[in-house]
Formats: C-alpha cells, structure tokens, sequence
C-alpha cells in the first residue's frame, strides 16, 4: 500500500500544521509567530543582501567537507580493512574517538586552529567522515573470501586487488554511510557557525535570537529543513544511479 502512495505524501502532515499555526495564532505574537511572518523574514533579508551569501557559504562549507570527509573516510576505511596490521593499532584509537560527541570537537579545533576557515572545514570533515570510515571498513570485511583468494591466486599486487575488487564490491557500503554523513554534516555546519559567528545561515540565526526576532529564527530553520529535504533528495537520486550499475545482491543461505 506505501508504494502506491506518492512520496510527497509525506509532507501533507508538516503542511496541516503550518496551516493550523498561520490559523490560531496571532499575527503579531512575539515567541511563536505564524508561517507567514517567517516569510516576510525571509524576504527582507534576502532584500537586505544577507540571506543569498549567507546560504551559499553554508553550502559550500557543507558540500567541500563532506567531500573531503568521502575522500578521507573511504581512503582510510580501505586501507583499514584490508591490512591487518593497521586494523590492530587502530582499533583502540578508532573506539575511543566514535564515541565522541561532534560538539566536543568544536573547542578543541578553535584553540588548535582558531576562527578559520579551515578549522570550519576541518570539523565538519572529521565528524562526516566517521560514518564513511566505519562503513567502508564493514563492506571490505564483508567482501567474499573467494574474491580475495581469486586475485591472490593471480598473483594481482595488493593495490591492484584493492582497485578491482575492493573498491567495487565496497561502494554500496560508501553510500550507506554517505547518507548518514550529509544529516551530520549539515547539523555540525550550523552548530559551527553558531558558537563560532563565522558567516552563514548559523550567524542569521544567532542574530535573530539576540534581536529577539523570533520570525527570523524560525524563518531560517524552516529553509535549512528545505535545504536539507533538498540535498537528501538529490543523495538519493545520486544513489540510486550509482547502485542501478552494481549487480544485486544474492541472499546467503
């Protein structure tokens, strides 16, 4: 029955709500105001030139670290999986910094780094790449045994037998954990620049609060939950491309 229902029936919800709360409360409320004042918000700051850079430096932030966090995750996670020796003295390090909560890592990075640029990226590349790094390390372990003896068996340089058995048989797992590094990149990209103050939509937000704009504070959180239901469609899309070239899946006995 799900599947004859459109996706966008999904939002009919979050669409009954914003009309019940534009309904019942009043125009001028100062903690809750109505949708419409969200964006009336929206519009003067876009009229104001704030909005447009404001958007474009949380996005680009977000989109290089994660790719950074893609090259870097998938890089190591390889590399960890298929040599045993790097396994073993990393799997100590590994446990310890998993467990560590993504906003533990902004205060170290401002002391180590200061209010950069770079320590912005840097963050954001560490806390995405954990979910990548643990994903690909699991896919490579999950490679057939057979696979591996074949290439030995050919006598493939271990670089050849990561490249062409590897790698392939690993990706579906790369995206697994590509799809949850984009919700954690974008929560940390906004997290940054709210303790930080460094542009983005973050420091609009920070403003608004301070301001006491309650208008302008639900206005940008409305338009990162459309970035981010934006971004997620277009993973998926991405996704399902990528995987419609893999071969499925048999089911082991």
């Amino acid at each position: 029955m799900n599947r004859l229902l459109p996706a966008w029936v999904g939002l009919v919800p979050l669409v009954l709500v914003l009309i019940v709360w534009q309904l019942a409360v009043p125009a001028a409320s100062p903690n809750f105001p109505p949708p419409l004042a969200w964006w009336r918000s929206l519009l003067a700051m876009a009229q104001a030139g704030v909005l447009l850079p404001a958007v474009f430096e949380t996005l680009w932030t977000f989109l290089a670290g994660l790719a950074i966090a893609i090259v870097a995750g998938f890089g190591l996670g390889v590399l960890i999986g298929t040599v045993r020796q790097v396994r073993d003295w990393s799997a100590l390090i590994l446990e310890f910094m998993r467990a560590l909560p993504p906003p533990v890592v902004v205060p170290i990075a401002v002391l180590m780094m200061g209010f950069a640029p770079a320590m912005k990226l840097t963050v954001i590349a560490i806390t995405a790449a954990w979910p990548i790094l643990l994903n690909t390390v699991a896919g490579v372990q999950a490679v057939p045994p057979l696979l591996s003896d074949v290439g030995r068996s050919m006598h493939m340089p271990w670089h050849e037998r990561v490249l062409r058995i590897v790698v392939p048989a690993t990706v579906p797992a790369l995206l697994v954990g590509v799809r949850v590094a984009v919700a954690l990149a974008i929560v940390i990209t906004l997290l940054i620049e709210i303790f930080t103050s460094l542009p983005g939509i973050g420091v609009l937000m920070v403003q608004g609060q301070r301001n006491y704009n309650s208008a302008q504070v639900f206005g940008l959180l409305g338009l990162v939950g459309v970035l981010a239901y934006c971004l997620t469609i277009v993973f998926a899309l991405i996704e399902g491309l990528v995987l419609s070239r893999w071969p499925p899946r048999v089911a082991r006995r």
